[in-house]
């Protein structure tokens, strides 16, 4: 049986997979979109935001994933996740969960 996490465990872990890589590959975007490809200003922060969002998309249901699979209540999962910025609607999470009771 695995250890209970708690709830810091699971915000932090949410942070590292989420939050600071996309931050991280918002800037970096940026800055080659707008150096590299001599855009505006806007555009590069928007391109650099769309690079960002995709990743999230990735990101957010691998953390998803595991938490479920540590046996995270979902609804404590959603409450964390609105909390930190990291989830927006408890579709993510429905959407994780039915694909981990499929396999």
């Amino acid at each position: 049986m695995k250890k209970k996490l708690s709830t810091l465990e699971i915000i932090i872990k949410g942070h590292l997979w989420v939050n600071l890589p996309i931050t991280i590959l918002i800037c970096i975007a940026f800055y080659i979109i707008h150096e590299f490809f001599n855009q505006s200003f806007n555009f590069s922060l928007i391109g650099g935001t769309v690079i960002g969002w995709i990743y999230w998309d990735f990101a957010v249901k691998k953390w998803i994933k595991w938490a479920l699979i540590n046996n995270v209540d979902s609804e404590k999962l959603y409450k964390i996740g609105k909390r930190n910025l990291l989830i927006w609607s408890r579709h993510d999470i429905k959407q994780v969960a039915d694909k981990l009771n499929k396999e």
